[in-house]
């Protein structure tokens, strides 16, 4: 579509349905309805969704960057960027419903985003310690952080990547029982015996969203109390340098002994006898 829409407009027409039902918190609550200015705010600008998609990844490193100084101020400047990036990924997909672009190239490149956040900011992380301590012990833990945060989102794109290849090699064809976005099944809810009782919310403590709101209220502890928030930050860093890798090789060696990608796919994807 052409020319500039209002908000009412916008909404009727980019906004998907059960938008402030399905996702996170952050997103369904704050990011969505408020991308809805920044995308009526991107189309006046003549802004594609890949423009939006780039600046969103630009404040994330710029944000990255400012906590890997290790100083106060460096601090809340980049959790205020992360929020930026955070709410210009919401953005992006709302300016490619409006022209009509949606489409994998736009996926794609999101993906990529996220990945590349993850990695710099859980090493950005550690070396902002290392750079008040002058300890470079605190960088291996940014980068342990960065690995264990890293496998944990690549763990579902691989997973998805041997599907592809599974339906590229096989001479069957495929009905896809999941269809239109959804799941097969819904998410398993927190266990309440065995050892998913610890692991479960040590995973949701991991997940980007919950990561930005924790990052969010370590923030405002710098404000009042500085002395209190550096050594929040060393025990949040030193203990996911050592959790979010295990609970990778965890994740991945439970995977490969339990054969779930095969069983998922299994889920997802039905024989079609081609009537």
């Amino acid at each position: 579509m052409t020319g500039y829409p209002t908000l009412g407009q916008l909404r009727a027409r980019v906004q998907k349905g059960r938008h402030r039902e399905i996702g996170n918190w952050l997103a369904r609550r704050v990011a969505r309805p408020a991308a809805i200015y920044g995308t009526w705010g991107a189309i006046r600008l003549g802004l594609s969704a890949n423009q939006v998609t780039a600046a969103s990844l630009a404040s994330a490193l710029a944000g990255c960057g400012a906590i890997g100084t290790g100083s106060e101020p460096g601090f809340l400047i980049g959790v205020a960027l992360l929020h930026l990036a955070f709410w210009l990924d919401h953005v992006d997909g709302q300016v490619a419903r409006w022209r009509g672009t949606a489409g994998l190239d736009g996926v794609y490149l999101d993906y990529l985003m996220h990945h590349a956040q993850t990695l710099a900011l859980g090493f950005a992380l550690g070396q902002g310690v290392a750079m008040r301590t002058g300890n470079p012990t605190w960088s291996a833990a940014g980068f342990s952080l960065a690995l264990g945060w890293a496998m944990l989102s690549l763990h579902n794109d691989c997973r998805y990547k041997a599907f592809f290849q599974r339906l590229k090699s096989s001479s069957a064809r495929y009905r896809v029982d999941g269809g239109s976005g959804g799941r097969p099944a819904p998410p398993a809810p927190w266990p309440r015996q065995g050892l998913g009782v610890l692991t479960w919310p040590l995973f949701k403590a991991c997940e980007a969203h919950v990561v930005l709101v924790a990052l969010t209220l370590l923030a405002l502890l710098n404000l009042v109390a500085p002395a209190i928030w550096d050594h929040a930050t060393r025990l949040g860093v030193m203990a996911f340098a050592v959790i979010a890798p295990i609970l990778a090789a965890g994740r991945i060696v439970r995977s490969a002994r339990g054969n779930s990608v095969e069983a998922e796919f299994n889920r997802w994807f039905r024989p079609d006898s081609g009537r």
